[in-house]
């Protein structure tokens, strides 16, 4: 696990975006199977986990040497979970589903992209 999280982050370091990076960290078509109601149960659980990988980034940010446990510890799996949200976002709307996955509601687009 810990030669996985370094691979990411050298990728990150390399790519220099997180979009980017978040991209290359999910197989493409991984929601292809998905009906709308699935996506919206998935993309929930999957954004109330970025909410929480946030926090402990935050968290671990105060402390000496924070950042670098943060980098190794959490952004990997915040990255990835951007990447397979944006891959929901992409197969709901290949299946015109009335629900955006990511998008809360009450919560604005610009707030949602704070956090990242």
């Amino acid at each position: 696990m810990l030669a996985a999280a370094l691979a990411a982050l050298m990728l990150a370091a390399c790519a220099g975006n997180d979009d980017t990076t978040a991209r290359m960290l999910v197989a493409p078509g991984k929601y292809t199977l998905f009906n709308c109601p699935q996506l919206a149960q998935q993309a929930t659980t999957n954004l109330k986990r970025q909410h929480e990988l946030a926090g402990l980034m935050a968290q671990a940010g105060t402390g000496s040497g924070g950042q670098v446990v943060s980098a190794v510890a959490y952004r990997p799996e915040y990255l990835q979970l951007r990447g397979e949200m944006e891959d929901m976002r992409q197969t709901a709307a290949d299946k015109k589903c009335k629900f955006v996955p990511g998008e809360e509601p009450g919560v604005t687009a610009a707030s949602s992209r704070a956090i990242r």
